[in-house]
């Protein structure tokens, strides 16, 4: 451990409650390798009590303090509780918090990092979470603003922050997130997967992603109609929770006459969703904008061919893995995965690149260069 560091370090988590995607991957993929790396700093995780039962269960929590408190666990009132009762708490106990998801106390006595993961929330704001928006959009810029380092996952998402919350990029260090998560379930066998979820014979299109107007799925739902002209036994299958948006892209479907090309899957579980990589024939990420694309990774650690994005931080990630396509443009969608499916060796040739490009990115990396912004907080606050 570098001396420079201090001895007693906060990870603000009182956002988690499982599933949340990439935010929840973060927190369970790289405080173990920050354990790991600085033996001699005690880390505290601040949990709501939801959060704090959930991480209690992974195999490295006898290595950290997990804290919570009552305030911070009541519905309505985390924001506030984060902002004022977290501020107040992380300072008795610990020298530095690294909050990792946006929001962070206005004051404490501890040294501030914060991570913005994106500014998905101003330029493509979530209308089915518009009171969080809306709170974020007042209090982030000035959060940004107080802290000793801001931490950007992406180089797009750095300059993103930059343009849309007028900090200075001399206070942000770009630290890329790991792969994902690696496969940890047995797979489900495809025919049986193909019977339960409906999926017949076809080629599978598959899709794991929030169902958010930004993750742009109502044109990946238009692509389909196209691709279905030439590949008439395609499936698209997009995975992630039901949300009220998840409505209107039924009702799309159906307008369309994609009944039998677009599936919904109620619930997919660890060996469900191993099971739809193995049997994909590709996977898409149309996205409007993102802070990384965890997924894109996710699918090429499991061979599967990617299209996605041409915008944001997903070049950035997928390198030279990728078919790219402009998500605005419904016919260049339908083109890249029509390529895929139908160009076997194109396919073969990004599954070789995507498997060398996920494995460019590891969350040991992300804790290193982490403890890095770690130091250069904690000097900036013992020479302020």
């Amino acid at each position: 451990m570098s001396p420079r560091l201090p001895s007693r370090i906060g990870v603000n988590a009182v956002f988690l409650e499982p599933p949340m995607g990439g935010l929840e991957t973060y927190v369970r993929a790289v405080v173990p390798e920050l354990v790991r790396l600085a033996p001699r700093t005690r880390f505290s995780l601040f949990c709501s009590p939801g959060g704090a039962e959930q991480l209690r269960r992974e195999p490295w929590s006898g290595e950290v303090e997990i804290v919570t408190h009552p305030l911070i666990g009541l519905r309505g009132l985390k924001a506030v509780a984060e902002m004022t009762v977290l501020g107040v708490l992380a300072g008795r106990r610990v020298e530095l918090l690294h909050s990792v998801a946006f929001t962070a106390p206005l004051k404490t006595r501890a040294a501030n990092v914060v991570m913005l993961p994106d500014v998905i929330w101003i330029v493509a704001p979530d209308q089915d979470h518009s009171g969080t928006m809306r709170l974020w959009r007042l209090i982030v810029p000035q959060i940004a603003r107080r802290a000793d380092r801001l931490i950007a996952i992406s180089q797009a998402s750095a300059e993103e922050i930059v343009r849309y919350l007028g900090v200075s990029p001399a206070s942000i260090d770009v630290v890329p997130l790991g792969p994902g998560v690696e496969p940890h379930a047995a797979p489900t066998p495809e025919q049986e997967l193909r019977r339960r979820l409906q999926l017949g014979s076809g080629p599978i299109v598959l899709a794991v992603s929030a169902k958010k107007v930004h993750k742009n799925l109502a044109r990946l739902v238009e692509a389909m109609a196209l691709v279905a002209e030439r590949e008439p036994a395609a499936k698209l299958v997009l995975v992630g929770r039901p949300t009220e948006h998840e409505q209107e892209l039924r009702a799309l479907a159906a307008r369309l006459g994609l009944g039998a090309n677009v599936a919904f899957p109620p619930h997919v579980d660890a060996a469900d969703l191993e099971g739809l990589y193995d049997a994909a024939s590709c996977f898409v990420l149309p996205s409007l904008n993102e802070g990384f694309g965890l997924p894109v990774l996710e699918a090429m650690l499991r061979g599967v061919p990617v299209a996605c994005s041409n915008v944001s931080a997903m070049p950035e990630v997928a390198g030279d893995g990728a078919r790219y396509f402009d998500p605005l443009r419904v016919e260049e969608m339908a083109a890249a995965v029509l390529d895929l499916l139908g160009d076997r060796a194109l396919a073969t040739r990004l599954v070789a690149a995507g498997h060398e490009r996920a494995g460019a990115f590891s969350w040991m990396a992300t804790a290193e260069l982490t403890l890095d912004t770690y130091e250069r907080a904690w000097h900036a606050r013992l020479t302020s």
